[in-house]
């Protein structure tokens, strides 16, 4: 299902989908998937026994969340095989963030036949003139290539938004790229009608293959529209007292001046809250200032804070 080269795996217990005609080599009645709680319907026509899982390897990253998506869509696929997961469901999928308005628990499927309908709850069809190229086999199912990925969701997602997806495809959010930069640009620039082509240029143009999180993108994109200079990713800092190199998230080499995003599990974990105050003590050792944002920090204060420093060390603002 999913290989070291995506990344790190765990092997974890997942129900295996099944059609009628599976009843008699799992010595099932019609009757007991009527009668039996074990026995969960997915589609009309497609089952879960929730009592018989495999033991799966599957992303370390993964969730409940991810499980009840790759079951959906690989029962989906023992009615109508041609399809591949696409849209939120394939982000989901890969481990590639979205905005909370699209944490919907529909299904999103992808196919090239035209013609094709699909009438059921919660399952969204997505139709692609070019899908025979531009899906792959990834996690024992089907899913459209990172490229269509972007094409699929640019008409929902904000510039910021598609930058952030793409910084996760391009870096190791989900374990390892996906895709290169510029595989990515040539892939998606290449599809003919392309809706939302400003966007996904503009996008294209801030990604960055560096990035280990969706808000560190969305802190160095307030940065650049706020009028500051690009900053450095994870630029290198050689500690003498700690005899190590330190990576602050973002920075301002030639002024010394370090961004440190401040996740919940900064503050939750105590390991890594004693991480982050040595790596200040030691980026001060060093003559760097240590700047930090959290989700509730005033960005206008902020803005005054680094534009201050930024001045004194002779940077231009």
């Amino acid at each position: 299902m999913w290989n070291s080269r995506n990344g790190p795996v765990a092997l974890r217990p997942v129900p295996t989908p099944f059609t009628a005609k599976d009843l008699p080599r799992r010595g099932v009645t019609h009757y007991a998937l009527s009668s039996e709680p074990r026995y969960e319907q997915v589609f009309r026509g497609v089952w879960i026994d929730t009592s018989d899982a495999d033991a799966v390897p599957v992303p370390a990253w993964a969730d409940s969340r991810w499980n009840r998506a790759w079951i959906e869509l690989r029962s989906i696929r023992l009615l109508h095989p041609g399809l591949a997961g696409g849209h939120a469901t394939a982000a989901r999928l890969y481990g590639l963030p979205l905005p909370n308005r699209m944490n919907s628990e529909d299904l999103h499927v992808s196919t090239g036949d035209m013609a094709m309908r699909i009438e059921r709850p919660g399952v969204r069809l997505h139709r692609r003139r070019r899908f025979a190229s531009e899906h792959i086999a990834l996690l024992d199912v089907s899913l459209v290539t990172v490229p269509l990925l972007l094409v699929e969701l640019a008409p929902d997602l904000t510039r910021d938004e598609l930058v952030q997806l793409g910084d996760a495809a391009i870096g190791r959010q989900a374990g390892a790229p996906y895709i290169s930069l510029d595989e990515l640009k040539r892939s998606v620039l290449d599809h003919p009608r392309l809706r939302s082509r400003d966007k996904l240029e503009a996008a294209l143009s801030l990604m960055r293959p560096t990035v280990d999180s969706p808000r560190e993108t969305w802190l160095r994109l307030w940065l650049i529209a706020n009028g500051f200079p690009e900053p450095a990713l994870h630029p290198a800092v050689p500690s003498e007292v700690g005899r190590c190199v330190l990576h602050p998230d973002l920075g301002y080499p030639d002024l010394r001046i370090a961004i440190e995003y401040e996740g919940d599990h900064h503050r939750t974990s105590p390991d890594a809250f004693a991480a982050d105050i040595r790596r200040r003590e030691l980026l001060e050792a060093e003559g760097w200032v240590v700047l930090r944002v959290a989700k509730r920090t005033d960005m206008g204060a902020f803005s005054r804070s680094l534009s201050t420093h930024m001045a004194r060390r002779g940077g231009m603002r």
